[in-house]
């Protein structure tokens, strides 16, 4: 494969990149829709780390992504985390009683309304009932009740199970029981939370849960005790009955930080935004002016003339599915028409004068560029929930045909997925029946390799991608995803479930993302196995702390421990050390190998670490290639530390335990050849090469002398 990056996620040459042109497709003859003027988007993934904003064009993500973008879902629950939600906690009327119910059955499911505080007040169950030290864990959503029964408690040890979603069977009462001993014996407990009651947690204790009757005694928790009680009062007043927990306590920061009762509210509700967008729509908006408000909701920071171009393919897909009537006859008194010239459209000026819109003037590669966007582009939002709850399928379906046709161009991708995945918020059913299922079931590298099937499913990628920056919608992404790499998904759908699960959704469930890529890379296919393993490397990748990546490590060195030796799972062992050495290759936006980094950050690593690379070593198969790796990782070491020699001891102490005297003499032949081949010489490399041969040869001297 080339060294090409797909965003964070897997590198590949021919998968259809979604920022390449689209050369010779039949769909696109006629009807090129020029590029948004911006630079090229594959230069702006990163705008999965720090929003989605791009010179002249505005994805529709503010510069604060919510923290479901950037906190991985599932795993320990930090412990500053905890203590955020425990801190100013108010105990709502169904807590106490839920209290007893874990103590007596060591499971409740919390059943209530999204909004309701169920996750918070499930965290404040577990650390009353275990104290404020016992360590928290979030559980998958994908497991399934057989795999939960299986599932190792830990001691004294709460457990969270968040929107669960996993596969239930006949036995789930068995299960259950089976999951109740679990926990009694180990003096741990576990909190199921869900939307709904349903029969996945039939057989256990369900608690009604609501929030706090009392919103003032929230708001003056949280307010530190400086809120005034005329000012607390005033939030309470105006606060709307279904007000999430999360923006009340939103809220009661922006009271506390000075702002009014009134602008507190409004900001976190994007009153003026939500207002302007239902006001616009109650005055009966014309065809025309619907059409820029979409063209403008999908594709905000296009030029003038580019946007023209996609507002007349929109309009030509929306006369297809509502056509227009025939003009209305003039009557009489009616004032006879303008002549021609005085009638000229006059179609940016009538632009201009659309509340919604407005014109910026950015500069752009250092040219000045004019660009039409959104006046507040909140409203995206809310201008999607509009035309969801006010127009039929006829126009969504033009809708569909009109985007469809814009991605024949893929520098648009980004944008019609982060709009696809706003449009979500209000309305997944649309974006699931009309643009997930049909777009992501093309069929992998069985398709022409830039062809415009394949362009469309992976942007359905990049839909879920977005979708995990909104809290609500993460959820929704990873059951998507989890669908694409079940047994029942396409080809193509399981590729797409790879690429997600080693970019930004992998970062956000990583434990999900390694289950999901070991069953994937099992695949015995030419495309899907090879695919899943380099998907690790994507993954390793993804991860923006030293923990993500320990647990990509520690899963893949588990894997190699338990099939080493296995001779009727020969096959399997040799994916695990495959996928291992995809990681150790997987390298920085400098090229660097991040294993090493990684070593240095967390020495402790280094016996895990040298355990695999032994393996890897003296596995034929792939031992050339991790001898390049080795090298490329020593490297890689002094940019790291000033101390590379002392990291290099500790690796070679555990490699000179692990390999036979015949393997460290090979070890050290053709490592020492590969090292002077001309492109491998480095200053400072061949120091710490020489310490690693040292602590070998002295563990192996150590190990002849004990025996």
């Amino acid at each position: 494969m080339s060294e090409e990056a797909f965003g964070e996620g897997v590198r590949a040459a021919d998968d259809g990149q979604p920022f390449q042109p689209v050369d010779g497709s039949p769909e696109g003859k006629g009807e090129s829709v020029p590029p948004a003027e911006h630079p090229p988007v594959n230069q702006l993934i990163n705008v999965f780390h720090s929003g989605v904003e791009a010179s002249g064009a505005n994805f529709g993500f503010g510069v604060e992504v919510s923290r479901a973008g950037s906190q991985a879902a599932s795993g320990p629950m930090p412990r500053e985390r905890v203590a955020a939600l425990t801190r100013h906690f108010v105990e709502p009327e169904p807590f106490e009683g839920a209290v007893t119910a874990l103590r007596r059955r060591a499971v409740v499911t919390l059943c209530g309304p999204d909004g309701s505080g169920r996750l918070t007040g499930a965290v404040n169950l577990l650390v009353r009932v275990l104290g404020e030290q016992a360590p928290i864990v979030k559980l998958s959503p994908t497991k399934s009740l057989r795999e939960l029964a299986g599932h190792r408690f830990d001691e004294g040890t709460g457990y969270l199970l968040p929107g669960w979603f996993g596969a239930f069977d006949q036995e789930a009462e068995h299960h259950w029981e089976q999951i109740q001993a679990e926990l009694f014996g180990h003096g741990s407990f576990l909190v199921v939370t869900s939307s709904e009651e349903n029969r996945r947690t039939a057989s256990t204790t369900r608690i009604g849960w609501s929030p706090p009757g009392d919103r003032g005694a929230v708001v003056r928790a949280h307010g530190g005790g400086v809120l005034a009680d005329a000012d607390v009062e005033k939030v309470v007043e105006a606060l709307p009955d279904d007000m999430p927990m999360a923006s009340l306590v939103e809220v009661t920061g922006l009271l506390a930080g000075g702002r009014t009762p009134e602008e507190a509210i409004s900001s976190v509700l994007r009153q003026a935004a939500r207002d302007q967008a239902r006001e616009w729509f109650e005055k009966g908006p014309t065809r025309d002016e619907v059409l820029d408000i979409t063209v403008l909701a999908f594709l905000p920071g296009l030029s003038e003339r580019r946007f023209g171009q996609c507002r007349e393919l929109l309009k030509a897909a929306l006369a297809e599915t509502v056509p227009e009537g025939p003009a209305p006859a003039a009557e009489a008194g009616d004032p006879p028409p303008r002549p021609v010239e005085e009638a000229f459209p006059q179609v940016r000026g009538r632009q201009l004068e659309n509340p919604l819109v407005r014109i910026r003037q950015v500069i752009v590669d250092g040219r000045p560029r004019r660009v039409i966007e959104l006046r507040e582009p909140e409203a995206q939002r809310f201008l999607f929930a509009e035309m969801a709850g006010r127009f039929d399928e006829y126009f969504w379906d033009a809708v569909r045909m009109w985007l469809e046709g814009v991605l024949i161009r893929p520098e648009l991708s980004l944008h019609i997925a982060a709009g696809l995945a706003r449009l979500a918020a209000s309305n997944f059913d649309e974006v699931e029946g009309s643009y997930l299922d049909p777009w992501s079931r093309a069929a992998g590298r069985a398709e022409p390799a830039r062809s415009h099937a394949r362009q469309r499913r992976l942007t359905t990628v990049h839909v879920l991608w977005f979708m995990c920056f909104d809290e609500d919608l993460a959820p929704v992404a990873l059951r998507v995803a989890a669908g694409w790499a079940a047994w029942g998904g396409t080809p193509g759908q399981k590729y797409n479930a790879i690429i997600a699960f080693s970019g930004v959704l992998g970062r956000l469930y990583p434990i999900e993302a390694v289950r999901n890529l070991w069953r994937l890379a099992r695949n015995r296919g030419a495309v899907l196995g090879p695919l899943a393993i380099e998907g690790f490397g994507g993954l390793f990748l993804s991860q923006d702390d030293t923990d993500g990546r320990v647990r990509v490590i520690r899963f893949l060195e588990n894997k190699i421990r338990t099939l080493r030796g296995d001779g009727a799972r020969i096959e399997t062992y040799g994916i695990a050390l495959r996928a291992m050495l995809t990681v150790y290759e997987t390298g920085d936006p400098q090229g660097r190998p991040l294993a090493a980094r990684l070593l240095c950050e967390r020495p402790e690593l280094a016996g895990v670490m040298g355990h695999t690379w032994a393996a890897l070593l003296v596995n034929r198969p792939v031992r050339h290639a991790a001898l390049v790796a080795l090298h490329a990782n020593l490297d890689a070491l002094p940019r790291h530390t000033e101390r590379p020699e002392l990291v290099a001891q500790r690796l070679g102490d555990v490699l000179g335990t692990a390999l036979k005297k015949d393997h460290q003499d090979d070890l050290v032949r053709d490592f020492s050849a590969l090292a002077e081949l001309p492109a491998d010489r480095r200053d400072g490399t061949h120091q710490v090469t020489a310490a690693l041969f040292s602590a070998i040869e002295r563990a192996q001297r150590r190990r002849g002398e004990e025996a």
